[in-house]
């Protein structure tokens, strides 16, 4: 019999970081809710805004899993992850945005992969601005669906996955110590890389969870800073990851951000200098090769080339 007051620790923690935004955060948690198969899991809100309407909603599911803590003060969108991350029991942990969802599938997709010599593992991920019908991304997925390495060098073209559906191993997690909010909306981009820098970090090769792309989010707010930052991570990525080869390494890295200031440009009318200076990279050799060209290209060599304890 258990001391009282013990809990055993379960097996995965959701942790979601929420700010006001309870609507949302009831789809997030009923899709967490509706996982098709069982397991030993813990919810936890960790609140960084001010509407009771949050409590209420945490409150609306069962008690024995769904937990809402509210952060006096309050501690910042990168503060909030680390929370989520602090306050975990699990032994593999994931930070769920309050605006992003789950398929019904997810668990039964990631649980047959979990074991000691993962770092992480995650799935595809869908965006939009609405959650998709779920029969029309993957009806009835396979158990056995396989999952394939993401290895740092990887990492020079984006990390493995938007935000969602990431479940890390918590030891690891808090032992590199979380997210840096030094890398401000690049926090997640840097952890990832760290921690697969750190272990092994998997995809299954499924979608199974949804990355909403809504106006007014970080991203929208801060991309004229994040194109400096990222094309700034990269280089540091390349210079880790192709130390025989620099020049190499820097000239992925110049046209994975020219791809990405393409991509900006056509979104977004503004023309800060940072994506002026991102646009010049055009100049560079070969920069007009397809980028699924490019990408293949990385794959191979970091197939072939161990760089580090996830290869």
């Amino acid at each position: 019999m258990l001391p009282a007051g013990s809990i055993p620790a379960p097996l995965i923690t959701f942790g979601i970081p929420a700010y006001n935004r309870p609507a949302l955060l009831a789809e997030t948690l009923a899709s967490i809710a509706a996982q098709t198969v069982a397991t030993d899991y813990e919810v936890i809100v960790c609140d960084d805004g001010t509407l009771p309407e949050t409590a209420a909603t945490v409150a609306r599911f069962p008690a024995d899993k769904f937990s809402h803590h509210r952060n006096v003060p309050s501690l910042g969108p990168v503060g909030n992850w680390n929370e989520c991350l602090r306050r975990a029991r699990g032994q593999w942990v994931m930070v769920l945005h309050e605006d992003d969802t789950l398929l019904p599938s997810y668990l039964a997709l990631v649980l047959p992969h979990l074991r000691p010599d993962l770092a992480a593992i995650c799935t595809r991920t869908v965006s939009g601005p609405t959650p998709p019908k779920v029969g029309r991304v993957i009806p009835n997925p396979p158990r056995s669906t396989p999952a394939t390495p993401y290895p740092p060098r990887y990492f020079l073209k984006s990390s493995m996955t938007p935000f969602p559906g990431v479940l890390i191993r918590r030891e690891l997690a808090q032992r590199l110590g979380g997210f840096s909010e030094r890398a401000g909306p690049l926090a997640d981009y840097d952890f990832w890389y760290r921690l697969a820098c750190a272990g092994r970090i998997e995809v299954v090769r499924a979608v199974a969870a949804f990355y909403r792309v809504a106006d007014g989010q970080w991203t929208e707010r801060a991309w004229p800073t994040m194109i400096r930052q990222t094309h700034l991570l990269r280089l540091r990525i390349a210079r880790e990851q192709f130390p025989n080869s620099p020049r190499l390494g820097r000239w992925f890295a110049r046209f994975f951000t020219h791809r990405n200031a393409l991509s900006y440009a056509a979104r977004f009318s503004e023309r800060p200098a940072s994506l002026t200076r991102a646009l010049r990279l055009r100049a560079i050799p070969f920069a007009r090769l397809p980028s699924g060209w490019a990408w293949a290209a990385l794959r191979l060599m970091g197939a072939r080339t161990p760089s580090s304890a996830s290869d």
